[in-house]
């Protein structure tokens, strides 16, 4: 222990506690400001004390300052890339262990592991000692779920996986599959599944004359999306018109590689762009949400129309009859996606064409469950307790 913390731990310990107590207190009482005071007054004393980084995480994402959440909560990972939630059952829990990548890349877990059934240990793969034991455990669950920006996370998660026997839910190696563009090429040609086509290529070749001809070869044209790797909600997302928007819509995006994708039009006879999220959980197809915009790029928190009469019955018919609002054919498409992902524990935000097709926007293992909550959290029980029924027996 740095000889520091030693001195603060001898002498201002109870302090440092009463402090982050302190803190837990505000955040609970939705006082974000005085839970700041709090934490950061503790972390004056001991800049090593673990809950006071993590409730600044928290705090600060509340008071919508990303940046110092993000500092604060790498700061704990590198403090205990290993850690215990607390267990609150009255029963012998399920035991999980939890891959994590450091990296903003992760399943939230919080609403679907509820903490009287499941003892959950969060264990930052890229953070952990290649030696580390593991442990004990009962089952796996990899949160690391995006492809494109936590794939050297993966990589170790595989590792680690392989030195446990007990069952695991979405294995490395099929979350590393779900990248866009292997998404794109691996799915393109099912029934009534209409797949854009995907590229990902250096940004300096988009940037000269022959971006084009590049994007033609893929059979990509105009009008067509360009977005950064790693992102979701809509960042570093542009429509690109023609050839001439091309370089202004490039340089307003970060990052060495840029994916570009043809743009499928899902316009329905109003005029209106509608967007649906399904969740896959083991066998089942849950509806989350659905909306609708007069914007191409549909956010589900921020569509213009979702809250309209227009919008909010399209949003109740999808999630309590999914197959009759999307049609057959799009339902059966969303058989074949859950199917071919191969993750128990996954997702597809998507569209309709005019033929009643899905159009695929995105599939991987990181979507939210929304509105959903309830059921999903349901059936992750439920998906766990089956993979445990043939070690039982």
């Amino acid at each position: 222990m740095p000889r520091n913390r030693v001195v603060a731990v001898n002498g201002r310990r109870a302090e440092v506690v009463a402090l982050v107590n302190r803190g837990h207190r505000m955040l609970a009482a939705d006082d974000a400001r005085a839970a700041l005071e709090a934490y950061e007054s503790a972390l004056a004393i001991d800049p090593f004390e673990l809950q006071a980084h993590l409730g600044l995480a928290r705090a600060y994402r509340l008071v919508g300052d990303a940046a110092a959440s993000e500092r604060h909560r790498r700061d704990a990972i590198t403090l205990a890339p290993i850690r215990s939630i607390p267990f609150r059952g009255a029963n012998p829990p399920i035991r999980i262990l939890a891959l994590l990548a450091s990296a903003d890349a992760n399943v939230d877990l919080e609403p679907l592991l509820p903490t009287d059934v499941f003892a959950i240990t969060l264990a930052y793969v890229d953070a952990l000692p290649g030696n580390a034991d593991l442990p004990r455990h009962d089952a796996i669950f990899n949160a690391i779920g995006d492809a494109d920006a936590a794939a050297s996370a993966l990589a170790l998660a595989e590792r680690i996986v392989a030195r446990s026997d007990a069952p695991v839910v979405n294995h490395p190696a099929a979350v590393l599959k779900t990248r866009r563009d292997l998404n794109a090429a691996r799915l393109r040609g099912r029934s009534s599944l209409r797949v854009p086509r995907i590229v990902r290529c250096e940004r300096e070749r988009l940037r000269g004359s022959q971006a084009s001809a590049l994007l033609a070869a893929a059979g990509i044209f105009y009008p067509l999306l360009v977005r950064v790797p790693g992102f979701h909600n809509g960042r570093f997302f542009r429509y690109v018109a023609d050839a001439s928007a091309l370089p202004a819509a490039i340089e307003e995006l970060p990052g060495d590689e840029i994916y570009a994708l043809e743009f499928v039009d899902t316009r329905d006879g109003r005029g209106h762009y509608l967007k649906y999220r399904a969740l896959f959980i083991g066998n089942e197809i849950l509806p989350v949400h659905a909306a609708l915009s007069t914007d191409w790029k549909v956010h589900f928190d921020a569509a213009d129309l979702a809250s309209s009469p227009l919008g909010s019955a399209l949003d109740r018919d999808y999630r309590h009859h999914p197959r009759e609002r999307i049609g057959e054919r799009a339902y059966s498409a969303l058989e074949t996606l859950r199917k071919e992902l191969g993750l128990e524990y996954g997702g597809v935000d998507f569209g309709i064409d005019a033929g009643g097709n899905l159009v695929l926007f995105e599939a991987n293992a990181t979507m939210l469950p929304g509105k959903a909550s309830e059921r999903a959290r349901l059936a992750v029980v439920t998906l766990l307790h089956d993979l445990l029924v043939p070690r039982a027996q």
